[in-house]
């Protein structure tokens, strides 16, 4: 929900501006999304260990736990949010350019939800820079979804903070379907790591080389 409430506004507004916005938000945070990615596939190849796919199941489980509230800890994280003030200094196009970068590098903001770090696991686990790439940009794509569909929604409110606030009223039904995803998560990495379907996605992973 990244700065859904900023850019909305915009594409009632003004929708040229709000479309150079978006698109500068959304390709910026694609590059540093699939560089992070990557990064995570590098460090996994380097560090070869036959063992790291077992170790993403048991955090998918915990972090499934967490989410449905089972038990409760604060997750790892850059405790701070990306600065809005930008739009003031910058313009909004040029702002959102930051936004995206700044956001999409995933560990330089707040992780509210555990499923991000179960794909950055994955991502070492699987050890391959193409294969992390694609994986945080696809994370990455999802993320950026509100800002495109929410101007298509009927909102009542005035101040854009409300926004956000207003589409997550259902934070709990949410964190169900997050949990969800997680088991998810956890079947797929225990079916690669048993190499049930392991030859055909690293041939699809070898292709994208």
């Amino acid at each position: 929900m990244s700065l859904v409430g900023a850019l909305t506004p915009l594409g009632k507004a003004a929708p040229k501006y709000w479309m150079r916005s978006a698109v500068a938000y959304t390709v910026a945070g694609c590059v540093s999304a699939a560089s992070v990615g990557a990064l995570l596939g590098l460090i996994g190849q380097w560090l070869a260990s036959a063992t790291a796919l077992d170790c993403v199941v048991p955090l998918a489980l915990i972090l499934a736990a967490r989410e449905w509230g089972l038990i409760h800890f604060r997750l790892p994280e850059c405790n701070r949010q990306t600065k809005k003030g930008w739009a003031n200094e910058f313009g909004f196009a040029m702002a959102s350019a930051m936004w995206g970068l700044h956001i999409g590098l995933g560990f330089a903001t707040r992780i509210t939800y555990g499923g991000f770090l179960v794909l950055v696991a994955m991502a070492i686990a699987v050890g391959q820079p193409a294969y992390g790439a694609v994986l945080l940009l696809m994370y990455w794509v999802g993320r950026t979804m509100p800002v495109w569909l929410v101007p298509e929604l009927i909102w009542q409110g005035q101040a854009a903070e409300e926004l956000p606030s207003a589409i997550l009223a259902s934070r709990d039904i949410y964190r169900r379907l997050v949990g969800l995803a997680l088991l998810w998560s956890a079947g797929v990495a225990t079916l690669i790591s048993l190499h049930t379907p392991s030859a055909w996605i690293f041939k699809l992973i070898g292709g994208l080389r």
